[in-house]
């Protein structure tokens, strides 16, 4: 994702410091791993006016989602993930190795949670310690609340603080569609003969699988695909009909009119919506996928109740109103915090109604993945 790879300072790591009150030691420095771009320099900057409670804050930037959670297995003596295959579907492997460098906080999306509490990377947050947690809307609470699955308690706990959300989208040259006297407004509109080999999709098989299931009446996260008559042969006739996959440079070309329509993450095509008067954007009346960035706490060996203490100042920070417009106009990223009202206040092209038929793709389970993999490189091997 190009907006969600980017940070907006030059440095990969970038280190805020303002001292606490008599204590300057390394150990009590709070230390966040983050995604890039996905929080903006004017609410890093906003930290020199917050109370020196939080000390000094060493922010580290990964460029995408998969590095953070391989951090999270290092930093648990765990290897990171073995080569990602088309599918970013393999299991990790694990061995003895420990980690030398650990972080109190780190970024996690949300396909990501549910493997991370499975193998014991991150505690659960407490909720009394979490200001504005009441704030959040449901389905976001929903998301990050879950019990431990490495036991038989039903007990749920809270794992992850979202603070960033965004959507696929569908973005498209106005004047390109007036002259074939249509808009798109679902995903079945890609199947239109009138754009065949004019549009580009996401290399992403789970979103282009998903938008195929939501087309059909199904969840992006529906299990036993091969159950679903014509699945395939839908997906091999929208094959035939895209120009070419692509998930971080799919905008250029339909900025230059090499294509008429592309289909990406919300924080990439808002921004050029806003400075191209020839390009708008719609979200597919029958749904779509969603993507949260959350705050998750990584397993401790070692209780310190003062960096939890910061752990929480730091989440409700990024919680509080000044701080969620900021997220909300400058990374293009939606605050969870009364989604409604951003959606409203924001003229987001996402209407409530769209929003509750959308879901966010989850981790698929050991028995469905093959299924996912299989469908894909059938794919492959009928149009090498």
């Amino acid at each position: 994702m190009i907006n969600r790879r980017r940070f907006l300072v030059s440095s990969s790591t970038l280190l805020v410091s303002y001292l606490l009150s008599g204590c300057d030691s390394e150990s009590s420095d709070l230390q966040i791993a983050l995604l890039q771009g996905s929080l903006p320099l004017q609410l890093i900057s906003g930290l020199s006016q917050q109370s020196n409670q939080l000390g000094r804050i060493k922010l580290k930037t990964k460029s995408n989602l998969k590095e953070l959670y391989d951090l999270l297995l290092t930093q648990q003596g765990k290897t990171a993930l073995i080569k990602e295959n088309k599918l970013s579907f393999r299991l990790p492997k694990f061995s003895k190795k420990s980690s030398t460098k650990n972080n109190d906080l780190v970024t996690l999306g949300n396909y990501w949670l549910t493997s991370a509490v499975k193998e014991q990377l991150i505690e659960p947050l407490e909720i009394k310690s979490l200001n504005n947690w009441q704030k959040i809307s449901p389905s976001f609470q929903k998301l990050v609340t879950t019990n431990n699955q490495n036991n038989s308690s039903e007990i749920e706990q809270i794992w992850g603080a979202p603070y960033r959300w965004g959507f696929t989208m569908i973005a498209y040259r106005n004047d390109k569609f007036k002259s074939l006297g249509w808009q798109p407004r679902d995903w079945n509109d890609l199947w239109n003969e009138d754009i065949k080999d004019r549009f580009s999709l996401l290399n992403q098989p789970r979103e282009v699988i998903g938008l195929i299931l939501k087309k059909l009446g199904y969840s992006y996260n529906y299990e036993d695909i091969e159950s679903i008559d014509g699945l395939l042969n839908q997906l091999q006739t929208l094959h035939q009909q895209v120009k070419f996959y692509d998930s971080q440079n799919y905008l250029q070309p339909l900025i230059l009119g090499d294509t008429w329509l592309a289909v990406g993450w919300s924080t990439d095509i808002l921004p050029i919506v806003e400075r191209y008067n020839n390009i708008s954007a719609i979200v597919p009346i029958s749904g779509t996928a969603l993507w949260a960035d959350m705050w998750v706490k990584p397993k401790a060996k070692i209780e310190n109740t003062d960096l939890d203490q910061k752990i929480y100042q730091w989440i409700d920070f990024c919680w509080q109103t000044k701080s969620t417009k900021q997220i909300n106009l400058f990374t293009k990223g939606m605050s969870p915090i009364e989604v409604s009202n951003n959606i409203k206040d924001q003229h987001l092209p996402i209407t409530l109604d769209i929003l509750n038929k959308s879901e966010f793709i989850e981790h698929l389970s050991p028995s469905s993945s093959p299924q996912y993999q299989k469908m894909w490189e059938q794919l492959i091997m009928n149009n090498e």
